[in-house]
């Protein structure tokens, strides 16, 4: 079913939002990174936005909507996804260099897109191919000037694998998200159910990274800068971003979304500009502007698709 216009627009801009404070995300972990271990950080954030969504949810859906509409195992199965995609970003990360990771990562509208085949059967968008092949030569410029920039290059780590799986988890959940709540359930409680579950699931993963020494003990005791910028995160970038998220998963698609995704690292460049004085590269601006241009190009394509079906 195509959504109409303005569904569409709603759901462009719902990414936009999402990969904006996903954006935002980038610098404030780097730091946080210094105070929490990667594992120990992803239980305290999605903690704090699970206990938001909660209240969120009570006070404009009724406490009602704090409940789901649908087996439990389903839940389970969904925030799963949701912790897998957490822990296997942080491990790609750690046994991996940032240029390597930011190439891998740039292939993500591909990995959405062969998740999106095979869990769904369904075609793929008129202008996908032609949409993703701008956002990965976009990625691929910015990368390149950041290599030049730092010394370092594309060079196999072991954790690469690692993060091509971790989006492939994200794309499972956003498909079952859409598949197996009923069409009436608000992309809130969604949230809400697939957050509260997955923080059982990232304390596992956490006691398992602690057991294998990944993991030190857990920083009960953080200083203020950090707290700030632990709450900044949690409510924007995982509470807000996730419920964006979803709904433009609802209005546009896995496959839109995974090119939004390609937006991120733009956005964290631009926020890292205003916020933190770091200047981008002029190969950073360019390939933020293609990838931009990748994505403009394919919610242009649909646009297109649904006057001709509407006229």
């Amino acid at each position: 079913m195509v959504s109409a216009p303005s569904g569409a627009l709603v759901g462009a801009v719902c990414y936009l939002l999402a990969c904006l404070f996903w954006g935002l995300n980038i610098p404030l972990t780097a730091t946080l990174f210094a105070t929490f271990d990667a594992f120990w950080l992803a239980c305290l954030r999605l903690s704090i936005a699970t206990v938001i969504l909660a209240v969120w949810v009570g006070v404009t859906l009724g406490p009602a909507r704090l409940r789901p509409s649908i087996p439990w195992w389903r839940i389970l199965v969904m925030s799963g996804c949701v912790s897998l995609f957490f822990v296997l970003y942080n491990l790609g990360l750690l046994y991996t260099n940032t240029i390597t990771a930011a190439a891998i990562m740039a292939g993500s509208p591909v990995y959405g897109a062969v998740v999106f085949r095979m869990m769904t059967r369904a075609p793929l968008e008129k202008g996908f191919w032609g949409a993703a092949l701008l956002t990965v030569i976009g990625a691929i410029i910015a990368i390149y000037g950041r290599a030049g920039e730092t010394g370092q290059s594309v060079a196999l780590g072991g954790g690469e694998l690692f993060i091509v799986l971790s989006f492939v988890a994200w794309a499972v959940y956003s498909i079952l998200a859409v598949r197996w709540f009923p069409a009436e359930t608000p992309q809130l409680s969604r949230t809400f159910l697939t957050s509260l579950c997955a923080i059982p699931w990232l304390l596992l993963w956490w006691m398992l990274a602690r057991a294998a020494g990944l993991a030190g003990a857990p920083n009960l005791n953080p200083n203020p800068t950090a707290l700030a910028y632990l709450l900044i995160t949690a409510v924007f970038s995982t509470t807000l971003g996730n419920v964006l998220w979803n709904i433009g998963v609802a209005r546009l698609g896995v496959n839109a979304g995974m090119m939004w995704q390609n937006t991120v690292p733009v956005f964290a460049v631009l926020i890292s500009l205003v916020f933190f004085g770091v200047i981008p590269l002029f190969e950073q601006v360019l390939g933020g502007a293609l990838v931009l241009s990748g994505v403009l190009f394919m919610q242009w394509h649909r646009m297109r698709e649904q006057r001709a079906l509407a006229g």
